[in-house]
């Protein structure tokens, strides 16, 4: 994980609307979502190697405190690589019984994403976990997950179906920023460009946007007013 830019970029985005316009924040979620309720965020986990002294959750890790988390991670083992690295979040929050998982993105290309995993049995198993996300989706896809540029929404999408696998309601929650970044040939200046590049990326998977409704929303905060 990269350190956080000062003043640009998808971690430091998300922790301003966070501290500093949180309000604004949780109604775009609710408005996407469809939900009522509380925004229940968890805290960051402290990592003492990064500059600002804190970092992500990985994986599942998010389910320590809850009574079956041993089975979890037992069954979390059996259906993702142990080795490497886990799927890392920009945030965790809940409403209700829901968890939504946060992917933050200011840069077009942040996206884009391919599987570096090298050893046969890795790579065995994560296309065992996407056989098995490309069925409970329905999906059709043009080629297969793991070649695609496309890694990160489909390991987002393997970690989806692993939770509700396991009787836990999930959600993602990808948050375009627009004008949230440093170079503006970088950035995205509209909604409508976000959404174009994540409806190629679902395309790109196989999957009918319709069906996906249930599980990915989508929400684009403007980090610099006119």
């Amino acid at each position: 994980m990269a350190e956080m830019g000062l003043g640009y970029g998808s971690e430091y985005q998300l922790l301003r609307f966070l501290g500093h316009h949180r309000e604004e924040l949780d109604k775009l979620i609710l408005n996407a979502t469809g939900l009522s309720g509380n925004i229940n965020w968890l805290d960051y986990p402290y990592e003492e190697d990064r500059v600002s002294g804190d970092g992500e959750w990985k994986g599942i890790n998010c389910f320590n405190n809850r009574n079956d988390y041993i089975t979890i991670d037992s069954n979390w083992k059996k259906f993702w690589p142990n080795s490497g690295t886990a799927m890392n979040w920009d945030g965790i929050f809940t409403i209700d019984d829901t968890w939504f998982f946060v992917e933050a993105k200011a840069h077009k290309d942040e996206s884009h994403q391919k599987c570096t995993a090298t050893s046969n049995a890795s790579r065995k198993m994560i296309n065992k976990a996407f056989d098995e996300t490309i069925k409970w989706f329905e999906a059709k896809p043009k080629e297969k997950w793991i070649d695609t540029n496309c890694y990160q929404l489909a390991n987002r999408l393997a970690f989806l179906y692993f939770c509700h696998s396991n009787k836990i309601k999930a959600r993602l929650l990808y948050i375009g920023f627009i004008k949230g970044y440093r170079r503006k040939k970088d950035e995205v200046q509209k909604a409508e460009e976000w959404m174009n590049i994540w409806k190629e990326e679902l395309n790109t998977l196989g999957l009918d946007e319709q069906k996906i409704i249930p599980y990915i929303s989508f929400i684009h905060p403007i980090c610099e007013k006119e």
